[in-house]
């Protein structure tokens, strides 16, 4: 196989530009995701909740935009003790990837503020508060009542995300993006007008004690970043428990949609990689590097709390076989015109597992043609390297971070006396579409051990 181009190596906007059909080789397509770019202006730095938000677009934005993010703004802010030790936002979000620039009315835009002049064709601003994450025009007026300033520290993530959404489907020719206040409440995700204070949840006041991270890659590594952020208790102790279980090492591809490998990951475990990042931030962990499978049972002192992230159906039939208290899973779309969807169960439910993934089946074999044929009839990679490369799934880092946002919220829902959602279907880009169904299961029901929040 060819070591320029494999499917270990494939950038995945360079898979969805291809895939897309708008470009006739990996080269025109390699070139045109060079061009994508980002600004982030940060207005406002001394809240927790806009750090959070400025990591966010960083370690999002990054990853799809192969032109890189810049930043500008109050960058001297110093770093709120919950993010890290000491230094100021602009030195974390260098070390992060961005790099600095000014405001540039050629670039596409993300501003963490207040209403201001629009500065070119893309231009943005997060809506944050308590639970309610959104993205509106940059001139858009403020209109997100709050009283007390909370935001609850998903809020940050989902609005990030939404935010290099929108972005990312501007540069990828959709030139309405942007143009309209779009927006959820992670506290009542069904209701259309997320903007009413009445769809709001409560301040964290309970998080999980310990959870099992089924699969560490896309989905995985965005569930443990999103639980991480949470506002848990800064002890001598370790601040909660995780259980990380994978069998696959990093590729020089994985950074492209996973929020904690970097660069220099390749070939490493994605465990290793999971568990350096939580331990050195105070959780304590432990390692799986077996299938999961028929045998695989949950043992006594072991996480009730799974959050599946794999995304075969074999799997995914077996998650009531371990007898856990509660589990979020959740799917991505994987081709060029769906990989901004996701949809998310949460069991026990009015169906098992079993019957949910009853009639799937491994996908078939992907055809090949486009710039795919080119490579076989040209040499460059044989038939094996060529299924494998069109096999491959179109992702992007953004999505799979709205979703753990999702889906951990639909945990803490559950500690706050909320009702878990048993499905949702939804598009990032088509958000009031989206379809929620609430669970059989109230929340009295589900004990998964928990500890005191900290105050934000």
């Amino acid at each position: 196989m060819n070591e320029g181009l494999n499917a270990d190596s494939l950038h995945r906007t360079v898979k969805w530009l291809v895939d897309s059909g708008s470009v006739g080789s990996f080269e025109e397509a390699q070139r045109i995701a060079e061009g994508f770019s980002l600004h982030l202006h940060i207005d406002h730095a001394d809240a927790v909740a806009n750090q959070s938000a400025a990591f966010a677009v960083v370690k999002l934005g990054r990853r799809a935009f192969l032109g890189g993010v810049s930043v500008s703004g109050a960058l001297d802010s110093v770093m709120h003790g919950s993010l890290a030790n000491e230094g100021t936002l602009g030195k974390a979000l260098l070390a992060s990837g961005a790099h600095l620039g000014a405001p540039n009315e050629d670039v596409t835009t993300i501003t963490i503020g207040g209403p201001q002049e629009r500065l070119g064709g893309f231009h943005v601003r997060l809506m944050m508060a308590g639970w309610r994450a959104g993205v509106c025009p940059i001139e858009e007026p403020e209109y997100l009542e709050s009283s007390d300033g909370y935001v609850m520290p998903l809020a940050a993530v989902a609005s990030a995300a939404l935010a290099v959404s929108q972005a990312f489907s501007y540069v990828a020719g959709d030139v309405v993006a942007g143009r309209e206040p779009i927006g959820l409440s992670l506290w009542a995700t069904e209701a259309m007008d997320w903007t009413l204070p009445a769809v709001d949840g409560p301040a964290l006041q309970l998080l999980p004690a310990s959870a099992w991270l089924l699969g560490l890659g896309h989905l995985g590594q965005a569930y443990a970043w999103c639980l991480s952020l949470l506002p848990y208790p800064t002890l001598d102790a370790p601040r909660a428990h995780f259980l990380l279980q994978d069998v696959d090492a990093a590729g020089s591809s994985t950074e492209s949609t996973s929020v904690l490998t970097s660069a220099g990951d390749k070939r490493k475990m994605k465990t290793r990689i999971v568990a350096d990042w939580l331990e050195r931030r105070g959780f304590s962990t432990r390692i799986v590097e077996r299938q999961f499978d028929m045998q695989t049972r949950r043992a006594p002192g072991e996480p009730p709390l799974l959050f599946c992230g794999v995304d075969n159906p074999e799997a995914r039939r077996l998650l009531d076989v371990v007898n856990p208290a509660f589990v979020v899973e959740a799917g991505l779309g994987s081709r060029y015109d769906d990989f901004q969807s996701t949809r998310l169960h949460t069991f026990p439910a009015s169906r098992t597992a079993a019957q949910t993934w009853a009639g799937a089946a491994l996908q078939s074999a992907p055809s090949i043609t486009g710039a795919y044929a080119s490579l076989l009839q040209d040499g460059r990679l044989d038939q094996c390297g060529v299924v494998e490369l069109a096999g491959k799934a179109v992702g992007a880092a953004f999505v799979g971070a709205f979703t753990a946002a999702l889906a951990v919220s639909e945990v803490l829902k559950v500690l706050h006396g909320g009702s878990p959602s048993e499905i949702m279907d939804i598009d990032m880009r088509s958000l009031p579409t989206r379809t929620v169904v609430e669970g059989p299961t109230r929340s009295a029901s589900i004990n998964f051990g928990y500890v005191k929040a900290a105050a934000l």
